[in-house]
């Protein structure tokens, strides 16, 4: 797992970054992302939507604009829907990118910041203050999440909003570690090594 690239899942100390909220006092100490191959699956069914225009003429004999013109269907309209297709997957990619980029985990030197993205138009903020966190747990299940360390992690506040989790995360021991070790830095404990 790389920690200075900006597109990993686990970037340390990014410089000129920010989010809505942040005291002046403030340092962003990293950013957690979800693991890459969250965009596997999206990237599975774009591979396919691709391929459809090209896969159906295969079985109904001839181009897709000679399929739509035999159905009496203007030469135009038949370009402008494969057009429109194409646009649908790219917005079906940039999407897929923009919710996998920006659904973030923020750690700073005083509190957790989860932004949740899921979608073009959804955007849910949650933060914890490191000194509220209580309990720092790592979970990884099933084959994927063996094979590739990629897993679950949580954390417990005795704030009002109680339970935070942070799903699809590369190397969740080591996240829960790094957590763990600034919660007790904060509360005067030292590092827990």
């Amino acid at each position: 797992m790389r920690m200075t690239h900006i597109l990993g899942s686990l970037v340390k100390a990014p410089k000129h970054t920010s989010y809505e909220g942040k005291d002046a006092d403030e340092n962003i100490l990293y950013i957690i992302r979800r693991s890459v191959w969250v965009l596997f699956p999206p990237l599975i069914l774009l591979g396919a939507a691709v391929l459809i225009p090209t896969i159906i003429p295969l079985f109904a004999g001839g181009d897709i604009t000679q399929i739509l013109h035999s159905w009496e269907v203007a030469p135009g309209f038949a370009t402008s829907v494969v057009i429109f297709w194409y646009l649908g997957c790219f917005f079906y990619l940039l999407q897929a990118l923009i919710i996998w980029y920006f659904n973030v985990l923020v750690i700073t030197n005083k509190k957790i910041i989860d932004l949740d993205v899921r979608g073009i138009l959804y955007k849910n903020t949650s933060e914890a203050s490191l000194r509220n966190v209580e309990d720092v747990t790592s979970t990884v299940t099933g084959t994927m999440g063996t094979v590739f360390n990629i897993g679950t992690v949580s954390f417990q506040t005795a704030a009002e909003e109680r339970e935070f989790e942070f799903e699809f995360v590369d190397d969740p021991s080591k996240v829960r570690d790094i957590i763990s070790d600034l919660v007790m830095e904060v509360k005067g404990h030292g590092h827990n090594n």
